[in-house]
């Protein structure tokens, strides 16, 4: 049973060691599957869509996936061969996991049976699937190959499982038919039957019937096949029964619908190679050049071979020539050059796919001409690997032209200038519109938009002309101080190119050309132009590949150098013609030529003399052969050696056979042979050599090859020699073939040296007695010449042998023996003489140079010298001396760059010299990137270069660049859109064209930074010709770096260039213009826009970066200098809204923090303790001197702060801060920039507290915080006080500090003087701020401050010094006002705030200015006119649309306050009041009498200007005016106080507060943060008082209510609150007339009966009353709803107080009445039903109960209650009284919660409902407030009138929601009253609504 196992749970006894089954698992899983996908085949077509989704889900399981499940081939390519034993162990797969041990058979044994039964099935399925939907679909005949393809590889691999079952052999079979491929047929039928050892000789007793089919389908396809010899030697018999073999034969055939149907396809579409018989002669394409003949016929005996022919094969070949091919073989060698150029634009030379179609029968092979060795002629040079397809093939260059005498521009692969392209474009347009458009239309305006476009490539392309002319020159004159000139000749590359071409146009082909370099960039600009992949091969290749890889081998056999020099007269030979071509078309179309009779008269037509028409001489000797036809003779010849061997050894024979020999025939013959003779040895000696790739047995069977011609040769040879006109043994062709036979002998590795020297020797001699000839063999590679210098050198190769093998053995275990051999020859072939050599060991050593062979390696060739230069560098870096290696490197580039420059060079035709431009480009490529490797890696790279080899060096790579900068001439025309980059035929970009362009930018890049490394050699070895090193270095990388930035490769082979400008640049950040390149460094590596002016300064280079870049944290040090130094430009204002922050905060993210120091973290904990404790006056005073406020901090090291030290901490606050109180906000928002800032200045100041800036902007952190705390809410102010004096006191302790530094500090600078007033002004309106309410000098309290003092009378505990006084606060602020006044004189804000201190310090008291002088009035008003003035002009200010008011409107209210108090005349008030424009619109008043009304206009004119109403104390001092003021009599006799009271609120409810009791104020802008709230206090204070004259209750109670709800909008919420409440509570007890102390004189004597039995009817009573019926019910009704509204917020004791008064003035009144009247009805009633009592005496009376009823006491007068009428049980007589109990204490008293229970469903008679309601306890508790209700929503009040409420339905809503309403308003409507009763007293009002109140009435 299986269980749970939690997976956060480990088990103790599970073991450490898992089994893993999951292999097992996923064949299981796979099985399913397979069982699933089976089933879903077995339901028929019907089920054949699950089937098929069903298989795909099993081939997608993992068990396909393993090493095992894959076939025998697979495996070996994925992994290798493998041995027997653990075919896949220690394989890692891609997946992770490792196959088992033991390969197929590792696994479970259910795995090959899955594997072949899935596939078999599947392929099946495939088939069946495809025989349904013959019939239901339009099936083609590519859907049935393509079906049929799938199911061959899935029986493919369902026999590679197991190839025992025959039947699935039998289908394979099938469906290699359906494919058309007998020879799958055929190796499955005959698989079928290959149990029998006999073969076919036994088929025929095979029992069975599939075996008797299977004999009967290969039979057939023997016949099919015209497979004669196996029909002889197996007959097969023919069956007797044919009608039940045909019947057997339809039953046990399979797929027979889709054979069926693939016959019909094939009968209607007419399919080429299907049904087509062996035809009697093959046609081919007619060729035009004897090259295109040896192609057709190379391609067509591939295409046997292989069976891809579409034709089969026939007896006899022929050629198509019915088209003009006699025009085109008769056209002049111009015209026939383009025409082929034309066709190989077009129709590209095809090759053989792969190395055994170059040499069949063999198992590889390689091109017959060496790669690495330059012949004589491009005609004559196969390109190596550059014609190496993937297969291992030669393949020919789509651009391959016969080459010829003139040179075109568009030979030469140039194209015109972009002027002379434009040019002969209009030209050529206006040639084209002549016939069509008329004169007047000319020019065109399509010629006009291309001119145009043009120029605008131009002035684009001119922009990196004049980067290159910057760079060049700059580069050029850094190095012409060093003696290096000519270095800037690469700016000139562009012009060049274009003189080159118009050059090129009019020089022949091998003439001489003064300069290499411009043919070499002309070379490089045709590759581009005409760019190939064939050709980028030979760029792009991998690999060191110096041409010397032969070299080893090579010595020993001597002829594998080649000739080192070629004769002049090779230059004389002609291209090949094709005369004689059409004549051998036609003689092969009249004949019945085979196949290899066509290539042998081919080759005779070739290589014998009489077939050209000269007897004498062949078109080997006498012409040049284009690379194709050598290519295709050398194939031809290894193709056909069999039949071309026979052929000639047959006429040989027939010729030396006949009667009388003829002497032409034998010399043709003798031609002929010694021509291939020659060609089989160049083939042979090129693909021994060890690199060639070529397999030994090729070799081999090349070296038979060899030998049999070299036999037939030699018998020629002979017979030639026997003839009598031919008996000359030193004619032509005799040396040639002592050369041949010589040199085959030296091609024989077995053969020992000494012989090969005397055979050489022996040569020699023949050639110096035959008279030093010169024989040019120019389609040789080999022996291209044959003179007696050529044998010479070979010589001199043998000679030098044994030190070519010491310096080319591979396994040299002693570098230091090839060092001491090879440098010495090394430098005397370079020519530096003895005399500069310092060591005398070395000249020594150059001493015994032996003077031959420094000849010889002179006159050798490149390969030579480059392999000994190569043998020393790999000697010094065995013994890792890398200086050496360096300097090894420079050696060898600069080698190679003179043989690019050499003559020899130069005179070779433009394709080979093409290839060989780029060969060695690649070379240099790779010798700069490990030079440039090296360089960087060690810093002693250059100590061996001195400066002959600097300026070597320097001239070296200047050349080098010049033919780099041609890549970067033809890109530009891409980078500005002019052209197009090359395509192949689909429109595809090519890519190897961006890998080539990549290389070369790697390349330059590598380049630049070599020349900086030997900039800064040079700068050290001659510091003296560089004054100013770092400007010289700054410049060099600047200009290079903007050139190649602009071009986009920067940030190439690793952004290293980039990377090394960012570390170079460090060290000079004293250089003009550094910050822009450093930050464009940054941008390219990190996209870290540092930029002071992105849009001008950036340059976008394209560098490849992450979407993410991380910056690293080295780098981030360098960034923080680079960001402080463009900071430092900018404003802060103008900083934070730069992209200069971003950057900032990328840098800051991760820039290295160090761990803090313990003189750090002591340091910490003193600012802490400095900015919490108190404020001492004494260093407010000593601040102002710039004395004191010195803490006792600890110094801290530079390296323990790095960041600190830089100010980096600062600036980052700074931005921080400045963000936060630059946002415009009208919300509140979170202060985490505040706090991020604080915390970053005190990071600061933990480093060092002498910054005072950083003092001040710590201060205005602060400052901002307390703000943003008291600014939107008063929350902070009613309950969190105490936190904003601490921030208040750590503002102020910062301005001091900041104060005291800055007098310390000797700057004066204009921009310390203007933040030196910014301090001055925060400080002084903290210190006002601080002095006035809210903060009322709470921050200079020092009540917390106490601490043991000692006295002289002891030890007491007291407070350290004595606060602040208020005015020294204002004086303090005044002084630092008047400081910022002297820096900022035009300041009307300045003026503004002096003006309110000196009104504060004008009005104190004397017992608060003590002695200090008072300003006078004047004083105090002159600040207030000078603002005005200094107002900024409304005409002129265009961003403050609303006037500033505060200036005006404070000298109207202290003109007004002045003149109240007496201290101004009225004509001084005039005088003051002029200043404002708002009070000259009013005449001014005479008398003192009018002066209120005088302020009142001048004030409404303020209001008139304030629009939008945001100077709320213009109202407020209006309201106060009116007020103060004795107002007319209005309608009778009225006090002047409730006329001025009436009109204060008046003017308050116009603008200020709403009918809903809304305060309406808002903050203006020049208002102090937190002051918003005292106003608001002030204001509703004022309303209070107002609404309390005018016993205003409603107003006074919907102004409560709003109160309430709002506890935020005014400071001392509290405070105002218990005003308002008292005086609410004072208007209700004056409305009822209702005294206090009434509810204790009430129920004090009262007995609780008697309060039961009249507490029933009250309440009945008082449910029954309507608003305004009785005062005291009223007053009882709205002070209730007063305690629900105050919730404990004040103390309930006067609220309960006026309920208990309320409650005790209806108890005494209506409540006596009441039960008196009910007792009377009682008593009524009882007599009249009950009988006249009989007449009894007279009772005593001192049986009645009246002495029990206490009624002393009672000082109201009312009636006492008398005890409710029940049944009262008798007394015994005997028993004593008991005392009733006197008093109602308050909790019994029932008023105190209103508990009047209506009966809301009551009907008519409701009064029998409510009897049986039950009363509440008398013991509730009066102050329980678990009945009240939450307060109202804030849109309870909005928007209705007051006192005219009403409901959604129209009804009059009552006063208090939570009481029902009365009966009498209910009745009406027809509602039911509920029944529902309140049993315990105690009922929630929010359940059952059982207490109510009237609504008020309206009369109220």
């Amino acid at each position: 049973m299986s269980g749970w196992k939690a997976l956060n749970l480990e088990s103790d006894s599970e073991s450490d060691i898992d089994i893993d089954d999951t292999k097992e698992l996923q064949i299981e899983d796979a099985l399913k599957l397979y069982q699933i996908a089976v089933q879903y085949h077995a339901e028929g077509p019907a089920s054949y869509e699950k089937a098929a989704k069903a298989y795909r889900e099993l081939f997608e399981s993992e068990i396909f996936r393993y090493p095992e499940s894959q076939t025998e081939l697979q495996r070996i390519d994925l992994y290798g061969p493998q041995t027997d034993g653990n075919p896949f162990e220690h394989v890692s797969l891609q997946t992770g996991q490792l196959v088992a041990n033991g390969g197929l058979d590792a696994g479970s044994s259910t795995l090959p049976q899955i594997l072949h039964l899935s596939h078999k099935n599947y392929a099946q399925f495939r088939l069946e699937y495809l025989t349904v939907r013959l019939d239901t679909l339009h099936v083609t005949l590519r859907e049935i190959l393509g079906e049929a393809s799938a199911a061959l590889d899935h029986f493919v691999q369902a026999l590679d499982k197991d190839d025992s079952d025959l039947d699935l052999w039998r289908k394979t079979a099938t469906v290699g038919s359906i494919l058309d491929s007998k020879r799958v047929a055929r190796f499955c039928l005959e698989a079928v039957l290959e149990g029998d050892d006999e073969g076919l000789t036994g088929v025929l007793s095979l029992p069975g019937l599939e075996e008797g089919m299977v004999i009967e389908q290969l039979q057939a396809l023997i016949v099919q096949l015209d497979d004669v010899l196996s029909l002889v030697q197996t007959p097969l018999t023919k069956r007797k029964r044919k009608g039940l073999a045909k019947a057997l034969r339809h039953r046990l055939s399979v797929f027979t619908e889709i054979t069926r149907f693939e016959t019909t396809l094939l009968q209607h579409e007419q399919m080429p190679g299907k049904g087509v018989g062996q035809p009697q002669r093959i046609v081919l394409k007619a060729p035009t050049t004897w090259a295109e003949v040896g192609d057709a016929l190379l391609k067509q005996l591939m295409a046997e071979q292989h069976g891809t022919s579409i034709n089969a094969p026939a007896p006899a070949i022929a050629f198509d020539t019915s088209n003009d091919i006699p025009y085109r073989i008769h056209a002049t060698p111009e015209a026939m050059q383009i025409d082929i150029v034309t066709r190989a634009d077009v129709e590209p030379m095809s090759w053989p796919t792969s190395i055994s179609e170059q040499f069949p029968g063999l198992d590889a092979g390689r091109p017959t001409v060496q790669p690495q060795i330059a012949a004589a002629d491009a005609s004559m040079h196969v390109r190596g690997k550059m014609f190496i397809n993937t297969h291992g093939a030669p393949t020919a260059s789509p651009e391959m032209t016969v080459a010829t005498r003139k040179r075109s521009a568009d030979a030469s692969g140039l194209q015109d200038g972009p002027e002379d392209a434009r040019t002969k474009t209009r030209r050529t347009r206006a040639r084209e519109s002549n016939a069509t458009e008329p004169i007047d239309s000319r020019p065109s305006k399509q010629a006009q938009l291309e001119a145009n476009q043009q120029w605008e490539y131009d002035q684009q392309i001119n922009e990196f002309q004049a980067a290159d002319e910057w760079m060049f020159e700059t580069v050029s004159n850094l190095f012409e101080r060093i003696g290096v000139v000519g270095f800037e000749k690469a700016k000139e590359v562009r012009q060049e190119l274009c003189s080159v071409t118009e050059a090129a146009s009019t020089s022949d082909d091998n003439e001489s050309v003064s300069d290499a370099f411009p043919a070499a960039k002309a070379d490089i600009l045709s590759f581009l132009n005409t760019f190939s992949e064939q050709m980028a091969y030979v760029l792009l290749q991998k690999g060191e590949d110096f041409d010397v890889g032969s070299l080893g081998g090579a010595i020993g056999m001597g002829p594998s150098f080649g000739n080192t020099s070629t004769s002049k007269s090779v230059n004389r030979t002609i291209p090949l013609p094709n005369d004689g071509l059409v004549r051998f078309l036609v003689s092969v179309d009249s004949g019945w030529c085979s196949l290899q009779d066509i290539a042998y008269d081919w080759l005779l037509h070739l290589l014998q003399p009489n077939h050209m028409g000269n007897v004498q001489a062949n078109t080997y000797t006498d012409y040049t052969w284009p690379g194709d036809l050598k290519t295709n003779v050398v194939r031809t010849l290894v193709n056909f050696d069999d039949s071309i061997y026979e052929s000639l050894r047959t006429n040989l024979e027939r010729t030396t056979g006949a009667s009388s020999m003829h002497d032409d025939e034998i010399h043709s013959t003798a031609v002929t042979v010694q021509t291939i003779f020659e060609l089989h040895l160049d083939i042979y000696t090129l693909i021994k050599q060890p690199d060639s790739g070529v397999a030994t047995d090729t070799v081999e069977a090349q070296a038979h090859r060899l030998g049999r011609w070299s036999d037939i040769a030699r018998e020629a040879m002979y017979f030639r020699a026997n003839s009598s006109a031919r008996n000359d043994h030193r004619d032509e062709l005799f040396l040639r073939f002592l050369w041949t036979a010589a040199f085959a002998v030296a091609a024989d590795a077995t053969i020992p040296e000494n012989h090969v020297i005397q055979c050489l020797h022996d040569l020699r001699a023949e050639f110096v007695c035959a008279g030093e000839p010169i024989i040019l063999l120019q389609n040789n590679a080999v022996m291209s010449e044959l003179s007696v210098t050529a044998l010479d050198q070979e010589l001199s190769k043998l000679t030098t042998k044994d030190f070519f093998l010491k310096v080319t053995s591979q396994d040299a275990s002693d570098p230091v023996a090839v060092i001491e051999g090879l440098e010495p020859l090394l430098l005397a072939l370079e020519g530096q003489p003895a005399s500069e050599l310092e060591d005398e060991a070395d000249t020594a050593a150059l001493a015994r140079v032996s003077p031959d062979l420094i000849s010889f390696l002179q006159n050798s060739k490149l390969a030579v010298r480059l392999m000994l230069w190569l043998r020393l560098r790999d000697a010094y870096e065995k013994i890792e001396h890398i200086p050496m290696v360096v300097s090894c490197y420079f050696h060898i580039m600069a080698l190679v760059l003179r043989e690019l420059g050499s003559q020899t060079t130069v005179e070779l035709p433009q394709r080979e010299r093409q290839t060989m431009v780029l060969r060695i480009l690649r070379m240099l490529n790779s010798m700069v990137s490990k030079t440039a490797g090296f360089i960087l890696a060690s810093d002693d790279a250059l100590e061996c270069i001195d400066d002959a080899a600097l300026r070597s060096a320097i001239t070296t790579l200047g050349g080098t660049l010049q033919l780099l900068q041609v890549f970067n001439v033809f890109e530009d025309s891409l980078r500005v859109g002019q052209s197009q980059p090359p395509t192949m035929a689909n429109g595809q970009p090519i890519p190897a064209f961006a890998t080539a362009t990549d290389m070369v930018h790697e390349m330059q890049i590598n380049i630049w930074m070599i020349l900086y490394a030997l900039l800064r050699e040079a700068i050290y070895q001659n510091s003296d010709l560089y004054p100013a090193l770092e400007v010289d270095k700054f410049d060099f990388l600047r200009c290079v770096h903007r050139n190649l930035g602009i071009r986009g490769f920067c940030g190439g082979a690793n952004k290293m260039f980039v990377r090394m400008l960012k570390d170079e640049f460090v060290h000079m950040k004293h250089v003009e213009g550094y910050e822009s390149e450093q930050a464009q460094v940054f941008y390219d590596l990190y996209g870290l826009n540092c930029f002071l002016d992105p849009s001008y300064e950036l340059i976008e280079h394209h560098c490849q970066r992450d979407a993410y870049p991380l910056l690293e944290r080295g780098v981030a040090w360098h960034a923080v200098d680079l960001c402080l130094i463009q900071a430092a430009k900018l404003s802060i204002r103008d900083l934070i809204k730069h992209p200069l922050k971003d950057a900032f905060e990328r840098v800051h993210a991760v820039v290295p923090r160090k761990k803090p120091s313990d003189a750090i973290m002591r340091n910490r904990e003193v600012y802490r303790t400095f900015i919490r404790s108190p404020i001492n006056p004494v260093d407010l005073y000593n601040c102002l001197r710039g004395a004191g406020n010195v803490l006792s901090v600890s110094p801290c090291p530079r390296s323990d702060a790095p960041l600190a030290d830089r100010g980096w901490y600062f600036l980052m606050g700074y931005m921080a801060l400045t963000k936060f109180r630059s946002q415009k906000r009208t919300t509140p928002v979170p202060t985490d920039d505040v706090d991020i800032a604080i915390a970053l200045f005190m990071q600061e100041l933990e480093y060092s507290t002498e910054s005072w800036e950083t003092w001040l902007r710590l201060a205005q952190a602060y400052d901002t915080k307390i703000e943003e705390s008291v600014v939107w809410s008063a929350e902070k102010l009613n309950n969190n006080m105490p936190e904003i004096v601490q921030l208040q006191r750590a503002a102020i302790h910062c301005y001091t500090m900041a104060t005291a530094l800055l007098h310390r500090s000797s700057d004066d600078a204009p921009e310390t003087l203007d933040k030196a007033t910014e301090l001055y002004t925060e400080f002084a309106f903290r210190l006002y701020s601080s002095s006035r309410e809210p903060f009322s000098m709470l921050p200079f309290a020092v009540d917390d401050a106490e601490k043991f003092l000692s006295h002289p009378t002891g030890l007491d505990k007291g407070k350290p010094f004595a606060p602040l006084r208020v005015y020294m606060a204002w004086k303090l602020a005044k002084t630092f006002i008047n400081r910022a006044i002297a820096h900022r004189p035009q300041s009307w804000t300045l003026r503004y705030m002096l003006g309110k201190i000196l009104w504060k310090m004008h009005t104190a008291p004397d017992h608060v200015r003590l002695h200090n002088e008072a300003p006078t009035a004047q004083q105090v008003l002159e600040p207030f006119v000078r603002a005005i003035e200094l107002l900024p002009d409304k005409k002129d200010s265009r961003e403050r649309r609303e006037p500033t008011l505060e200036p005006h409107y404070k000298l109207v209210s202290l003109v007004h306050k002045l003149v109240s108090r007496g201290e101004l005349s009225l004509e001084q008030a005039r005088e003051a009041l002029q200043h404002t424009p708002y009070a000259r619109l009013v005449t001014f008043p005479q008398e003192f009498g009018a002066w209120q009304a005088h302020v009142l206009a001048i004030i409404k004119n303020l209001r008139t200007a304030d629009k939008s109403n945001w100077h709320h104390r213009i109202i407020a001092r209006t309201a106060h005016i009116v007020y103060e003021a004795a107002g007319p009599v209005i309608n009778g006799r009225v006090s002047d106080e409730v006329t001025g009271a009436a009109a204060a609120k008046h003017e308050l409810m116009q603008q200020m507060f709403t009918k809903t009791m809304v305060l309406q104020v808002w903050r203006p802008e020049c208002e102090r943060a937190g002051r918003h709230f005292v106003y608001t206090t002030r204001y509703t204070r004022f309303f209070v008082k107002v609404l309390e004259e005018l016993k205003d209750r409603q107003s006074l109670d919907a102004l409560a209510r709003r109160v309430r709800r709002r506890p935020h909008d005014m400071f001392e919420h509290s405070t105002v609150w218990q005003e308002i409440c008292n005086a609410y509570l004072r208007l209700l007890r004056n409305y009822a007339q209702l005294s206090e102390g009434l509810e204790t004189s009430t129920f004090s004597n009262i007995a609780h009966e008697d309060f039961l039995a009249r507490k029933e009817p009250l309440e009945q009573w008082m449910q029954a009353q309507d608003q305004g019926n009785s005062p005291a019910l009223d007053v009882l009704r709205e002070v209730q709803e007063l305690k629900k509204v105050n919730q404990s917020l004040m103390k309930p004791g006067p609220i309960d107080d006026l309920i208990g008064d309320s409650y005790a003035y209806l108890f005494g009144t209506v409540g006596k009445q009441l039960s008196d009247d009910e007792r009377r009805i009682k008593q009524e009633e009882e007599e009249a039903v009950r009988p006249k009592p009989v007449a009894s005496p007279l009772r005593n009376p001192m049986m009645s109960l009246n002495h029990l009823m206490n009624l002393d006491g009672v000082t109201e007068p009312v009636v006492a209650a008398t005890a409710p009428a029940v049944p009262t049980p008798a007394v015994p007589a005997d028993s004593a009284p008991q005392r009733k109990k006197i008093g109602v204490g308050r909790r019994e008293i029932p008023g105190t919660r209103v508990q009047v229970v209506i009966d809301n469903n009551r009907s008519a008679a409701g009064d029998a409902s409510f009897d049986n309601s039950m009363p509440g306890s008398v013991h509730d508790s009066a102050d329980d407030e678990s009945e009240l209700s939450e307060l109202e929503e804030d849109g309870d009040d909005e928007g209705s009138v007051q006192g005219e409420e009403v409901d959604g339905g129209g009804s009059p809503r009552p006063m208090f929601p939570g009481l029902a309403p009365s009966p009498a308003e209910q009745e009406p409507q027809g509602i039911p009253a509920d029944k529902t009763s309140n049993t315990q007293g105690d009922t929630v009002m929010a359940d059952v609504p059982d207490f109510v109140t009237k609504r008020r009435g309206s009369a109220q």
